[in-house]
């Protein structure tokens, strides 16, 4: 049966559907004339303007036209192509690629991108290997559309994507939620940190030659977990001298295989042949590459190691070069093979650069990615415009600079030759360690590079880059001399006075930075452009606002570590800042404490409210907010307050609306939350209540009729006990709250932390009617907990709790709701808001 009604169904779908086309049909026969007319008009008016667009521009008011390079789709994946120019040389072509599947390893299967390999090139190619090199250089005859800017204006623009750049954007995005725009001239981002999935050989494979990170650096290495997960790898690297394979640095196996009469068996051994070996220069310091390394190693391995191999890296006699040269080249006095083995985090990203780029940049809403855009090309237009709020620049400074005359800064760059291995063996390599240098002359090339020995890859074949140093190409080391020094600074000096842009990175700095120090230039960077905070820390350990100042500095410090401050109230406050580490707040203690006359033009001071507004501050363009942590008795100081030109922030949405002509959006309430060792959270448990009243502190100033009102209740009319919270510990007040069944709190000036504490572990809230209570943001009360002293008496409301205990517990549901998910977690986000919304 069910069969036969789809088939029925089905025949008379195809019924409808033929009665469809054919009055379709009779329409566009009766008004052809007008259908015609209508193609006429789409033709003059739509197609023949976009096939006659003049010129292209990357604004987003102008109609782009395929006329550049190329540039790939801000906010996608890419990757680049190969495509044959000609038989001998090889271009990388970029084109706009969705997203790939992935492998299970978290790379793409199909890159698209990768040079050919030997085996490929053909005959001619096998004749000429002097051309079988990776060239830097885009076709001109590639054409694909570039994508126009998403805005107009962009709070800061940056030049170059690769990781100071990239570091940058992240930073200004994330952390003051500014848009940036990033122009990258090459194909891509990562800048050489660029790596790609080999499509021949399934390895992952550095564009640019061999990157490895370490570092010492805590804060960098803190700051790059965020984007990528690491693999601990430990770089070794050995040196073909002869026919032999020897540790680089030298080390005492490299010296004993190197010369036949040596065989040194300990450090002290080791130590004395340096000293025998090495060349003093009396009482000046070596004043260039060839003196550093003579006086490290001497004569004897400067002529087998140094000297060659700084000449095919440099194209210099190392007399001509400076002394910082051979000075980073590490000698060791032990047996220690590692490269850098001083230095406490090494690993490779798992996954690779390209996709810890890609995380750090593409998928950011605030950052705008363009690549294939030459900087240069666009730069008048972008300043006509006013695009840029502030340029970062982390290209060569010479290049920004080359309308100014001056001589050309000298760069070394890299030529890379690539080499497949067939059907080698899954777990097979060709070169012992991932690394082998050569410092002879009788090798054309400086290092070799097999890629399967990183993050232990798998692959029936193997890949090997040959690299050759060469002057020209792409700018890869700063050449250390004195006319490029004197130089350099020339170009400096015009950095400095060139407006509303920094120049950041090794390029725009001329000086050669590794991995870590590129980062952490750039994280440092961004310091000094952006806005600190600083709270102001009261010294009062035992009271809620205090507390509040410490959560908040805590708050600001898991996001923001190195621009917020601590400004202590006095030595007291100094003083119980540890106390403040012992009870939990774990952070507090490592946050930098502060002077207000370390603040600077664009800092931000939070201060509670017993400060009078600190006018100094405000001449000097620090924005001071009093953080309002308790209902204002009076208007007058507040009014005084914003009159001098503080601001005020709020605890809760009720504190500052009793002030006339305040008004405090949700981006300046700050909620602080109940510290979860203070506080129970689990199920109410009411077996062990019994007949206790619990009554909050009463402030000074106020009376205790309430309370006297109270305890006569307890000792003539009922069986229950009153008791002040007063004196007691941290575990004695929780014990109380599992016993007692309420809690008085009458005419509360804020959102006072003992009663949060009661109503979460179950006890029964009841206030008065004189303030507290009227924003149900602040605290969900019911009416009927609340008594007043002319209409509903205190007496009527704890004796109906008393009698139904259970119903009234339950109508605090919402309340408890609330404060359970008030944590640091939530305060963080609180201060997020409200400083991206005021800086």
């Amino acid at each position: 049966m069910r069969i036969k009604s789809r088939s029925q169904s089905t025949s008379h779908a195809n019924t409808k559907r033929s009665s469809s086309i054919i009055r379709c049909l009779l329409f566009l026969y009766h008004w052809r004339g007008t259908v015609l007319t209508l193609c006429f008009l789409f033709i003059i008016f739509v197609i023949l303007p976009a096939n006659t667009a003049p010129t292209f521009s990357v604004f987003p008011e102008e109609k782009p036209q395929m006329e550049q390079h190329d540039i790939l789709a801000s906010k996608q994946r890419f990757w680049e192509n190969v495509e044959l120019k000609d038989k001998a040389s090889f271009v990388p072509l970029v084109t706009t690629h969705k997203k790939h599947d992935n492998n299970d390893d978290g790379r793409d299967k199909h890159q698209g991108q990768g040079i050919l390999s030997t085996e490929q090139r053909g005959d001619e190619t096998t004749k000429n290997k002097s051309d079988n090199r990776i060239s830097s250089s885009i076709s001109s005859s590639s054409s694909i559309e570039i994508q126009p800017f998403k805005l107009n204006y962009y709070d800061v623009c940056i030049v170059g994507a690769g990781l100071s750049g990239a570091v940058i954007a992240e930073q200004f995005a994330s952390q003051l939620g500014k848009t940036c725009l990033i122009l990258e001239k090459r194909h891509h981002i990562g800048g050489n940190c660029y790596d790609y999935v080999d499509p021949e050989t399934g390895i992952l494979v550095n564009k640019y030659g061999a990157h490895l990170f370490h570092t010492n650096h805590y804060r960098v290495w803190e700051y790059i977990q965020k984007f990528s997960e690491w693999t601990p790898y430990q770089h070794r690297v050995l040196g073909k001298i002869g026919d032999k394979y020897v540790p680089i640095p030298v080390n005492i196996n490299t010296v004993n295989a190197l010369f036949d009469n040596v065989n040194i068996t300990s450090v002290k051994e080791m130590e004395e042949w340096l000293k025998n070996e090495q060349i003093s220069y009396g009482d000046r310091d070596p004043m260039n590459s060839e003196e550093m390394a003579k006086s490290r190693v001497g004569e004897n391995l400067y002529n087998l190691i140094f000297q060659p191999y700084t000449i095919k890296q440099w194209g210099k006699d190392p007399r001509d070069l400076g002394p910082e040269v051979t000075a980073r080249i590490p000698v060791r006095n032990d047996w220690d093979d590692r490269y850098f083995p001083n230095d406490i985090f090494q690993a490779l990203p798992s996954y690779g650069y390209t996709k810890m780029f890609e995380k750090m940049i593409m998928n950011h809403p605030l950052i705008d990615v363009h690549v294939g855009v030459d900087y240069f090309d666009i730069r008048q237009d972008m300043e006509e415009r006013s695009v840029c709020g502030h340029t970062f620049f982390s290209g060569p400074i010479d290049a920004y600079f080359a309308q100014k005359g001056l001589d050309k800064l000298e760069y070394r760059s890299l030529d890379f030759e690539r080499k497949v291995v067939k059907d080698i063996g899954q777990d097979k390599f060709y070169l012992p360690t991932s690394v082998v240098n050569y410092p002879s002359q009788e090798y054309n090339f400086t290092r070799v590079v097999e890629y399967k020995h990183f993050l232990k890859q798998k692959s029936p074949h193997t890949v090997l880059f040959y690299e050759r140093s060469k002057d020209g190409g792409e700018p890869y080391y700063p050449v250390p001399n004195q006319r490029n020094q004197n130089l350099y600074k020339q170009y400096q000096d015009m950095a400095e006075e060139e407006p509303n842009v920094t120049f950041v990175g090794r390029l725009a700095n001329y000086k050669y930075f590794n991995m870590d120090q590129s980062i952490l230039n750039a994280l440092e960077l961004f310091d000094s452009h952006a806005p600190r905070v600083a709270v102001y820390q009261m010294c009062k350990v035992d009271s809620g606002g205090p507390e509040a100042l410490v959560q908040l500095a805590t708050a600001y410090h898991s996001w923001m570590p190195y621009r917020t401050f601590v400004i202590h109230h006095n030595k007291l406050s100094k003083y119980h800042g540890k106390d403040w580490t012992e009870r939990g707040y774990k952070s507090f203690g490592s946050i930098e404490m502060f002077q207000m006359t370390d603040l600077r033009k664009g800092d931000v001071l939070i201060a509670p409210e017993i400060i009078h507004c600190p006018t100094d501050l405000i001449q000097k363009g620090v924005k001071v907010f009093i953080w309002q942590l308790q209902v204002p008795r009076g208007d007058g100081r507040i009014k005084s307050n914003v009159a001098k030109g503080c601001q005020y922030l709020s605890h809760n949405f009720h504190s500052l609306s009793v002030v006339p002509d305040i008004h405090v959006p949700r981006s300046r309430i700050l909620i602080p939350y109940i510290r979860r060792e203070k506080a129970y959270f689990g199920p109410m448990q009411n077996a062990l209540r019994e007949n206790i009243i619990l009554f909050n502190h009463i402030h000074p100033g106020q009376n205790n009729v309430t309370y006297t009102k109270v305890h006569e209740y307890c000792k003539v009319e009922s069986k229950c006990q009153v008791i002040l919270l007063e004196n007691f510990s941290v575990q004695e007040i929780n014990d109380l709250y599992q016993r007692a069944k309420i809690i008085i709190g009458e005419c509360l000036l804020g959102s006072e932390r003992s009663i949060i504490e009661a109503v979460l572990a179950g006890v029964v809230f009841v206030t008065g009617e004189c303030g507290n209570g009227l924003d149900f943001r602040d605290f969900p009360i019911p009416q009927e907990h609340k008594f007043s002293h002319h209409h509903v008496s205190i007496v009527d409301v704890i004796r109906r709790i008393m009698e139904n205990f259970n119903d009234e517990q339950l109508k605090l549901a919402g309340f408890r709701s609330l404060y359970k998910r008030y944590s640091h977690e939530t305060l963080v986000e609180d201060t997020k808001r409200f400083f991206r919304s005021v800086v």
